[in-house]
């Protein structure tokens, strides 16, 4: 999440390199001299700007959540249902499998595109607009879909314009923040990712018998959202740019060879780099594993009606939102201030096995409540520190010319897109092979536990 303010490079990177405000390796800079670098060479990482930027950030993520939650929990299940009850877990899998190839392609691309973007606009606002144009505008027309092959591609190219905004938002973070500073800002957009799913639960899941009016309040939202963003927080123009210790110098464009094999992070020259995708793949896996098929789980779990299930998926966006209110921001502002982020992800680990435990043993709307609260306390720990984590373990010596955060964020994003896109066909299989959703949470537990021990190996971070 990062805009076009990147500073020279840290000393001990190679001559030419500009790795922008991306987490020190060996050798290079540490944080006090990134944020001081970042200070001389742009006015706009002063504290005003950067709370302005971080507010601006977590609301963008609450649009992008919005659709995603009030889409895939509420709104895309119905009409899925509503086309073929009888087989609405296998389509709705199939749906969301489709999005996967969105998913898996179009963040890391459109990050690394964005990098090396030249516009009077800067590098990352172009993605960003698109990619609200292209998400909302779509979204917008989705209640209108008759089929199950409809339905698919639309959301497909919804998730297309929501990974274009989402990677260009991402580097913004890097670009913008000291590492220092990045529990904070990482923890704003946690609490906007948790404050999101409860939007679009609330708003899906009130207005769900209300026609098109769902969709085109939440496409409504991410266009205001980023239009707003764009204009109080303006990219500088990158028109110019130039190679970090070399004035007048342009950026070189890489070629398709270098831009192709810049999306391989070898494990075994970057390891913190790939425990920290495996720590994501797993806790995100473990998180939406049972959430996929909330809805369905009310009505043949829980025993709720239809009407039932909407109105008290609504709820269970409040309690998830509670949950994360009390722990993200403090979560992330304490984790700066201690200098640590491993054991608030452990923390966060054992709290959300706790709340999937629930619903085993209280198959209840209560236990629904209950398990929604502690999913939430954990999520919110969570999700406050793993991106400051991420950008600690960037591999610097990736960067060529501009910044590649873009791309290297969107390399780890995969980790969150990957297992929510094939979440829905594991969690589809798992209930079709025992012949019931206990399985979901049982799984769910297995997944987050294994996510925080993949943390402990990480070395840079503490």
């Amino acid at each position: 999440m990062t805009d076009a303010d990147h500073p020279t490079a840290p000393a001990g990177t190679a001559a030419g390199t500009a790795p922008s405000l991306v987490a020190p390796t060996p050798g290079s800079a540490g944080p006090a001299g990134i944020a001081a670098v970042a200070e001389a060479t742009d006015v706009s990482v002063g504290p005003p700007r950067l709370r302005r930027l971080s507010i601006g950030l977590a609301l963008v993520y609450v649009s992008i959540l919005a659709i995603n939650s009030g889409g895939l929990g509420i709104l895309i299940p119905n009409l899925v249902a509503d086309i073929d009850e009888a087989s609405k877990i296998g389509n709705l899998a199939i749906v969301t499998t489709v999005a996967f190839l969105a998913n898996v392609f179009a963040q890391p691309i459109a990050g690394a595109l964005s990098d090396a973007t030249r516009s009077r606009f800067g590098r990352r606002s172009p993605w960003m607009v698109g990619g609200a144009l292209l998400a909302a505008g779509f979204f917008a027309g989705l209640p209108l879909a008759s089929s199950i092959v409809t339905v698919a591609l639309i959301w497909l190219v919804v998730q297309l314009g929501l990974n274009a905004l989402q990677a260009a938002a991402t580097a913004l973070v890097p670009d913008r923040f000291p590492a220092a500073k990045r529990g904070g800002v990482s923890g704003l957009i946690g609490l906007g990712i948790t404050v999101g799913n409860a939007v679009g639960a609330v708003v899906a899941g009130s207005t769900s018998g209300a026609g098109a009016l769902p969709y085109l309040v939440l496409a409504a939202l991410v266009l205001v959202v980023v239009a707003v963003f764009v204009v109080v927080n303006p990219d500088r123009s990158s028109l110019d740019e130039t190679v970090a210790g070399s004035a007048g110098t342009a950026a070189p464009r890489p070629t398709l060879r270098e831009f192709a094999k810049g999306f391989w992070v070898s494990p075994r020259k970057h390891p913190d780099f790939a425990w920290a995708f495996a720590a994501r793949f797993l806790m995100v896996i473990g998180f939406y594993g049972a959430q996929t098929f909330g809805l369905y789980i009310l009505r043949d779990y829980i025993g709720l009606s239809d009407a039932a299930s909407n109105a008290f998926a609504a709820q269970i966006g409040v309690v998830l939102l509670l949950g994360v209110l009390i722990s993200a921001l403090a979560s992330g502002v304490l984790s700066d201030r201690i200098g640590r982020r491993k054991p608030f992800i452990i923390w966060a680990s054992v709290v959300m096995a706790i709340g999937l435990v629930v619903p085993l043993v209280m198959p209840t709307t209560t236990g629904i409540l209950i398990y929604s609260f502690l999913l939430g306390l954990g999520f919110g720990a969570y999700i406050s520190i793993d991106l400051a984590l991420m950008t600690e373990v960037l591999p610097a010596s990736l960067t060529s010319g501009a910044s590649s955060a873009g791309r290297d964020l969107a390399i780890l994003g995969l980790a969150t897109t990957l297992p929510q896109a094939l979440s829905p066909s594991i969690a589809a299989g798992l209930v079709s092979i025992t012949g019931g959703y206990p399985v979901l949470f049982i799984s769910g537990i297995v997944f987050v536990v294994l996510g925080a021990l993949a943390v402990i190996p990480i070395k840079s971070v503490r």
